[in-house]
């Protein structure tokens, strides 16, 4: 398939002299996440070599400056389409870009907007991945997890990023004091200058711990829109109906070590455990006692893989671990 597609290819269909099968080929294409960034690359060539619109610079300039004066810090909902220019009006040059694809894309367009105008990274049952915004800031996400960030204008228009999952954060400090948003769909967000902190966002709860630096934690409470700012060596933990928890805890538990592939357990339940396992490894985990299940892990060790993983716990309390498939199930001897 990839063979097929190549940049004549791709041209002819922005240029809509493509045929049915082609345009499909392409379609097929574009599903494996790893063309994106090669499609995106030949769009702009494309696009630079074949102007489509005639554009009015001051005027568009000033349109989008009195955008971002009434709406500050805004983040286009996943659902929201820029706006079409007409023929001989211009618009801010990444919006032209996104807006002329979704116009190309007649197969499909809305399928491929939120790809249009997020760069999304993500990270499989298993496995870390260490990125470098375009600010230079850094990230580190953990297993199972997702950071979609703006396509264009991050760094310069915004700094917002949407997590889902859990990863480090290493944020650089702008000259012009520009903030850092994560934002999560826990009804929560971590604002921040410039810092070292670590978000975790999932389905049984949330927490953020701030290694250094300073962060403004905001969240709902019922209807209330709440806020607390963070100090280094906190940690602010949310359960599932958003109450929020602040305390100090040791530094050896404000950085992650999955980056490592170390794992580090202080009066741990295998409770918590086994929700480290259905979360970083998809494995359904299943314990044969709420007895067993208030036991407590103490220790670090390394596992390259979840059945060393699997083993070490085994060990460590003395239990009996069977695995099958992504089953688990934890009994005692």
């Amino acid at each position: 398939m990839e063979s097929e597609v190549n940049k004549n290819l791709i041209f002819s269909y922005f240029s809509r002299t493509a045929s049915p099968l082609q345009r499909e080929l392409i379609a097929q294409w574009l599903r494996d996440e790893k063309n994106e960034e090669l499609y995106y690359e030949w769009l702009e060539e494309w696009e630079n070599n074949h102007p489509q619109y005639l554009t009015e610079t001051d005027r568009a300039q000033q349109r989008y400056t009195d955008f971002l004066t009434s709406h500050p810090h805004s983040e286009p909902s996943p659902d929201w389409q820029p706006p079409v220019p007409g023929f001989k009006t211009g618009f801010w040059r990444p919006w032209l870009v996104a807006a002329s694809v979704i116009c190309l894309l007649g197969l499909g367009g809305l399928l491929f907007k939120n790809q249009l105008l997020f760069k999304t990274y993500k990270t499989a049952y298993g496995e870390t991945r260490s990125l470098r915004l375009p600010d230079g800031s850094k990230v580190t996400l953990n297993a199972n997890s997702c950071l979609r960030v703006p396509r264009w204008g991050f760094g310069s228009q915004t700094r917002e990023v949407l997590l889902t999952g859990e990863a480090n954060f290493s944020v650089v400090h702008t000259p012009d004091s520009q903030k850092f948003i994560v934002k999560t769909r826990k009804n929560f967000e971590v604002v921040v200058l410039g810092t070292e902190f670590t978000v975790f966002a999932r389905k049984r709860g949330a927490r953020v711990a701030l290694t250094k630096g300073q962060v403004r934690f905001n969240y709902q409470a019922g209807a209330t829109y709440k806020q607390v700012t963070m100090k280094p060596g906190e940690l602010v933990t949310l359960d599932r109906q958003n109450r929020i928890a602040l305390r100090k805890v040791r530094s050896s538990q404000l950085r992650p070590t999955w980056g490592e592939k170390r794992f580090v357990f202080e009066e741990t339940s295998l409770q918590e455990v086994a929700y480290l396992l259905e979360e970083n490894y998809g494995l359904q985990v299943s314990i044969s006692d709420s007895t067993l299940a208030d036991r407590v892990l103490m220790g670090s060790f390394r596992a390259d893989n979840v059945d060393q993983l699997l083993a070490s716990i085994s060990e460590l309390l003395d239990i009996s671990v069977v695995r099958q498939g992504n089953r688990v199930q934890l009994t005692n001897h």
